[in-house]
């Protein structure tokens, strides 16, 4: 195997057809200059770029399969760069490498899809390795769409989490980086209004922005059901954030290979329990899992540890909180068939730290 410069381009390729091409877009020439070593040692063809604008430019002319880009970068900054290849170029994946006090930029390109991000300086190219190598094996089939970097983390495919798939970097950065995590995880909450059919559902979350926060998520299923989740990230000092991470990939990776239509909160929390007992980064954390069948007109709620009280305009019940996720949390009394109405309510507070409501309603004109 052998190697051609073309200077012109600042292209460098394999003579070998057909392997993988990795556009480089740092601002650093340094760092272009090891990384690219390191990548072509690695059998990749690599295309430098040496700002975002001229990344762009040179995405016009090559069909690079992943890009490796700087956030801090002069003309067109890391930010704007990833903004616009996710909107020209969506099933491109992107990995960010940026330096460590940029935390807050990089929990803003995550809105953006990006697969994956490392700290600058980078101290373990194997790590630079495994990570374009996952990427680059859920783009071949056809994943990368489906998985967003907490499930490249953890590499869930089976519900199981294999102690040498985790990338355990990461994780050990968000354990020693508190403020990192912190605001890596506010980054993490979805749209806060979100529709389908004639319901609404919206939710209010008030707390701190300097302590480990309330994380809520949620999906819909074509079935008209609105699964959702809250974890108290901060409810485990050491491993709160990656736990929350955990939940999350195992969360939407339950949901996307659902046998049946339909979310079983039991089975949800079987799956995320054995995830936390494969894991030795994650431990058990507080936590409420529900699903509102819209088509039914029911809210089913499963408690792990949070503490909520439900109303719907007629009458309300508390929830008590039981024992947390990864306690075998299973044996809590799941509450089923709560009456939706047009309207209800879901409400929580963690005293003095963080408050919780979540609203469903059906549209006024439906």
């Amino acid at each position: 195997m052998h190697k051609t410069i073309d200077v012109a381009t600042n292209t460098t390729t394999l003579a070998n057809a057909g392997q993988k091409m990795i556009m480089l877009v740092d601002d650093d020439p340094v760092f272009r200059r090891i990384t690219s070593g390191f990548l072509l040692a690695q059998g990749y063809q690599v295309v430098e770029a040496h700002d975002g604008l001229d990344g762009l430019q040179k995405l016009r002319t090559n069909e690079p399969d992943l890009v490796l880009c700087d956030l801090s970068m002069p003309i067109l900054d890391g930010i704007e760069f990833v903004e616009e290849v996710s909107l020209e170029y969506p099933s491109l994946p992107l990995i960010v490498v940026s330096a460590t006090d940029e935390i807050a930029d990089v929990a803003r390109a995550l809105r953006y899809g990006i697969k994956d991000f490392l700290a600058k300086p980078i101290s373990n190219h194997q790590h630079l390795a495994c990570a374009i190598e996952n990427t680059l094996d859920d783009s071949d089939n056809h994943l990368s769409d489906q998985r967003d970097f907490s499930s490249q983390w953890f590499r869930i495919d089976s519900g199981d989490v294999p102690e040498e798939q985790e990338l355990h970097w990461h994780l050990e950065y968000l354990d020693d980086n508190p403020s990192a995590a912190t605001d890596l995880l506010h980054a993490l909450l979805p749209d806060k209004d979100t529709t389908q059919g004639d319901w609404k559902c919206s939710y209010r979350l008030l707390q701190s922005t300097d302590v480990m926060p309330l994380v809520f998520d949620y999906a819909w299923l074509i079935n008209g059901q609105f699964v959702f989740y809250l974890v108290d990230s901060a409810s485990e000092e050491k491993h709160g954030a990656a736990t929350t991470l955990l939940v999350r990939a195992l969360f939407h990776d339950y949901l996307r290979n659902l046998k049946s239509f339909n979310a079983d909160l039991k089975d949800l929390a079987t799956l995320l329990e054995r995830g936390i007992k494969c894991s030795d980064c994650s431990t058990p954390v507080k936590a409420l899992f529900g699903v509102a069948d819209l088509s039914e007109g029911t809210l089913e709620l499963l408690p792990a540890g949070l503490d909520a009280q439900w109303a719907n305009g007629y009458f309300s019940q508390h929830i008590p909180a039981g024992v947390f996720l990864g306690d075998n949390c299973m044996k809590n009394f799941i509450t089923t068939d709560l009456p939706i109405h047009s309207a209800c309510q879901l409400t929580l507070s963690c005293l003095g730290s963080s408050s919780f409501c979540l609203d469903i309603r059906r549209a006024a004109n439906a």
